[in-house]
């Protein structure tokens, strides 16, 4: 059987044999069994028509009537009738044709139609909406003829959605434009133009005189207009305002007032696209702002929580699929053999964090300054408590078993380091020497990463004589040694279990700092007992999202404090942290009482961040990312640790 847009190709050419959008019910069955029989050897699919063709085709009449593709009605005599929808179209698509070769022609309107065919084969949209649905260039295959409603009583406009939207426009560019060519017209608009835009009237008669004399600039003028909008506006302003004192309106009038209406809806449109463009712009801008500060590497859940100056998402700005194009562009695109500006490594876990190119190093040289103390201590007091139970290990005297335990302690305490030095792009990120990268350290010799040791300043043989010095005197005196682990030594077993990390001691305290703070509240039932409760809770949720899971408080407090602060002599590095910290210290008191528990988030900890940060006194500090971080992290110790 044949498929409903046969029928409907069918139905085009035997309307356009009949020269007409309208025919008869009866006489196209009859032309279809005719058509049946004489191609059946062709179209096998036509078999059913050829016999008794009612039945199939009253079927696939009622589809394409469903779907508005035709249009049945009966005339006064009672015959039923069909109005194909696409002869229609394209009878109008051509009406569009000519008026790209003759201006003066009035648009197409609801008048042109024929008088035997029902004015309910029309769609009727409001003109804005539907301009703005085919300018967002949404496809439109549905052969369907569009009345385009017009406000002030204006004659609809007809629009078959085969016609786009920009050729309606620029019809009504040449309209007004034919106007404004005239000598008296010209000049008088001109002035007017130049009048209302004082200090500006350079700018206001380059693009008057643009508009009206490069018949082909139009389009482009109205779509790449930037801050030139309101002259658009202007323009249509005062070309309506002369137009409407006529009383008794003309067709060339009527047809200059539609021009005027789609020009001003394609203004309006074009306008508000340009502002989001630029809101769109600004916030890729605030995005690569933030990613080119600490910590710097980042995943793809924090850079989606970004958020503007005003604390709104920057996913209000950007769409989620344009941040992945904006990734991919910023991660993939390079100048010749160098990398890209955004570079991405994993972690161990899997979990994937993106940063720039140029804060790899700075981020390296922090986080090796910072995993040095935290991997000495945690070695350091696991070899105290072994020595301690009269056991040597391994990595104790062989170099090769250090590095390993090293390296084990690097992944457990700073993962996205060991993720950094493991990573492929380090050995050409090293390599390379921008302004931007002022922080360096030798990574590499020979081709070769240096040993985790020596990265971070470890020496085993040091370790291990600072363990021992440690130990009372008969642990380290042979004869007695040996006498007090037959002793006091375990028998037959080694306990080599690793102690718990501080970072796991740490969030253990934590959260069991949290549970006596509930409980308090529960026993003491006093609303500001449970207020400072909910700030304490408030500051741990915040801190969560700044310190990572392999890191405390503190150490990242320390971290910063080491970057901002950079200070030789002790006594005055010593009175600059104390002077910056009574200064955020003093902002928290004073901010104190306007704490509401719903309203302590991230956002306004990171705002006020940036009041201290932009105090007079601490302008001199060169590093105000670090110090910003540093406010951050100083406000929430301040707010955990409010008195009950």
């Amino acid at each position: 059987m044949a498929t409903s847009a046969n029928i409907l190709t069918l139905l085009r050419h035997f309307a356009g044999k009949q020269a007409s959008g309208v025919v008869e019910y009866g006489e196209f069955m009859e032309y279809l069994k005719r058509y049946a029989e004489h191609h059946l050897d062709e179209q096998p699919a036509l078999a059913a028509y050829a016999t008794d063709p009612a039945l199939p085709l009253r079927t696939e009449i009622g589809k394409l009537a469903e779907s508005r593709q035709i249009m049945l009605f009966d005339t006064e005599s009672g015959t039923q009738t069909i109005a194909v929808m696409p002869y229609f179209t394209e009878q109008f698509a051509e009406r569009y044709k000519e008026l790209e070769l003759n201006p003066t022609l009035p648009f197409p309107s609801l008048t042109d139609l024929p008088k035997n065919v029902p004015q309910e084969i029309v769609s009727r949209k409001d003109a804005a909406e539907q301009l703005y649905k085919l300018l967002d260039q949404e496809e439109v295959h549905d052969r369907r003829l569009y009345a385009l409603s017009l406000p002030n009583d204006m004659p609809a406009i007809l629009l078959p959605s085969s016609v786009h939207a920009t050729t309606l426009i620029a019809a009504s560019l040449a309209k007004i434009r034919l106007v404004l060519s005239k000598g008296d017209y010209h000049d008088f608009f001109l002035k007017k133009m130049t009048i209302s835009n004082p200090g500006r009237e350079l700018s206001a008669k380059k693009f008057f005189n643009k508009f009206a004399d490069q018949p082909d600039m139009g389009m482009e003028l109205l779509q790449d207009s930037g801050e030139l909008f309101y002259l658009w506006n202007q323009l249509c302003y005062f070309v309506r305002q002369d137009f409407e004192k006529i009383k008794d309106y003309s067709i060339d009038d009527i047809t200059r007032l539609q021009a005027l209406t789609i020009i001003e809806i394609a203004t309006n449109y074009y306008k508000s696209k340009a502002q989001e463009n630029d809101k769109k712009t600004a916030a890729f801008m605030r995005l690569e702002e933030q990613l080119r500060k600490p910590p710097y590497a980042f995943t793809i859940e924090t850079i989606l929580s970004f958020t503007d100056a005003r604390g709104a998402p920057l996913l209000t700005s950007y769409s989620e699929e344009e941040l992945k194009s904006w990734i991919q562009e910023k991660s993939t695109q390079a100048n010749g053999s160098e990398l890209p500006e955004l570079l991405i490594f994993k972690t161990a876990d899997g979990e994937r964090y993106f940063i720039f190119k140029s804060k790899v190093m700075p981020l390296i040289v922090r986080l090796c300054t910072d995993a040095r103390f935290t991997v000495r201590d945690t070695i350091a007091k696991h070899w105290d408590t072994v020595l301690r139970e009269y056991q040597t290990l391994p990595e104790m005297k062989n170099q090769a078993e250090f590095e390993d335990r090293v390296a084990e302690e690097l992944l457990a305490q700073s993962p996205i380091l060991y993720a950094l030095l493991r990573s492929s792009f380090l050995p050409i990120v090293a390599g390379e020497h921008t302004e931007e990268t002022e922080t360096r350290m030798m990574l590499y010799e020979n081709g070769n990463l240096i040993p985790y040791s020596e990265l971070l300043l470890l020496n085993r043989n040091e370790l291990y004589a600072n363990a021992r010095m440690l130990l009372p005197f008969w642990y380290t005196t042979p004869f007695i040694s040996w006498i007090a682990k037959l002793l006091f030594g375990p028998p037959k077993k080694k306990n080599t279990t690793k102690q718990r990390s501080a970072v796991e001691q740490y969030h253990e305290d934590e959260e069991a700092k949290r549970k006596q703070d509930a409980a308090a509240a529960e026993i003491a039932r006093n609303p500001n007992v449970s207020k400072k409760v909910a700030l304490r809770d408030a500051a741990r949720d915040a801190e969560q999202e700044l310190v990572p899971a392999s890191s405390t408080l503190d150490r990242e407090l320390e971290s910063y404090l080491s970057q901002w602060n950079q200070l030789l002599g002790k006594e005055s590095n010593a009175n600059l942290t104390e002077d910056v910290n009574v200064l955020i210290r003093d902002y928290v008191r004073k901010t104190s009482r306007s704490f509401k528990t719903t309203s302590l988030t991230l956002d306004r900890i990171k705002s006020m961040a940036e009041t201290i940060v932009a105090a007079p006194g601490l302008q001199k500090i060169k590093d105000h990312d670090a110090l910003f971080m540093y406010a951050q992290l100083y406000i929430i110790k301040l707010i955990k640790n409010i008195p009950m």
